[in-house]
């Protein structure tokens, strides 16, 4: 092989090697392509829809309490939600770039989720949420009015997908345990009275009750939390007429603070705070500490 011909060999190896390595280098340099929520404060916004094939979950801001369909919304789910939206690390990559995928991933409008933010009197966030990823990680998301389909992971995906009662606040009431100071329990025909002196409790009828026992009971009423909301069925079954249990709480100076009734349903109780408002479900445990038998008291 002559000098000459080796030179062009070694003079094409160099310049393939130096075109690879270039191309590598914008290859590293180069961003893939991601689907990029905005920074919504939650000040800003005034309504979140869920507009799905099943089911519609609409939540408005009115001051500083949001609603969801009608009912108080979770605070902490709709702080989590403007968090996750806000959240930089959540992870997304481009898998479509066509409309004829749209219907196989989900996120057409036959068979997609439509989620809109709206504050100042425009749309914040507008975007389409289809089908699980592989391995049911994550969802299929699309712009609307863009072509483009991203598989989003992360928080934020998984709380777009959270069912109407997720949503709802469970909080039914809290009342500070020192503020207690006399209770009447009714179970169906039976009933008793507790009345507190300092730390120490007694039965109204008599006797001295296990005050241990009693500020146990009343801790429930600090924060008691449903463990669910009723069906359209079951709250039409709940009469109340009359409640077939009902704790009565009092204050010092002989003021009701709060009445909790019960009423029972196959598997549940569906209860209630006073006369009227939101309804709410107990399982047959929690009922039982809520509303507990006067033995349970007793030393």
């Amino acid at each position: 092989m002559s000098p000459k011909v080796l030179l062009r060999i070694v003079l094409v190896l160099v310049i393939a090697l130096a075109a690879w390595a270039l191309l590598a280098v914008l290859r590293r340099s180069a961003s893939p392509v991601t689907l990029l929520l905005p920074h919504v404060p939650a000040d800003s916004v005034v309504a979140i829809e869920y507009l799905g094939r099943q089911d519609t979950i609409r939540l408005t801001r009115q001051g500083e309490q949001w609603t969801v369909n009608g009912h108080p919304a979770a605070p902490k789910v709709v702080e989590a939600f403007f968090r996750a939206m806000a959240d930089t690390t959540a992870r997304s990559e481009l898998v479509a770039e066509s409309a004829e995928s749209h219907a196989r991933l989900g996120v057409d409008s036959a068979s997609g989720k439509h989620l809109t933010v709206t504050g100042g009197g425009k749309k914040l966030l507008d975007i389409w949420i289809g089908n699980r990823g592989p391995d049911f990680e994550g969802f299929y998301v699309r712009r609307t009015g863009d072509n483009q389909v991203f598989l989003l992971r992360g928080t934020f995906a998984d709380l777009t997908v959270q069912p109407l009662d997720d949503w709802r606040e469970r909080l039914a009431l809290a009342l500070p345990t020192d503020s207690i100071a006399r209770v009447e329990v009714a179970r169906g025909k039976s009933s008793f009275g507790l009345n507190r002196s300092g730390t120490a409790w007694t039965f109204a009828k008599g006797g001295p009750a296990d005050s241990a026992r009693v500020a146990r009971f009343l801790t429930h009423f600090k924060e008691l939390r449903a463990t669910g909301f009723p069906t359209a069925g079951q709250a039409d079954s709940a009469r109340f007429a009359p409640a077939e249990r009902k704790v009565t709480l009092f204050g010092p100076a002989g003021q009701p603070l709060a009445v909790v009734a019960l009423d029972s349903l196959p598997s549940l109780f569906v209860l209630r705070i006073g006369d009227g408002g939101e309804l709410y479900t107990l399982d047959q445990r929690l009922t039982d500490l809520v509303a507990p038998a006067e033995s349970t008291l007793r030393k």
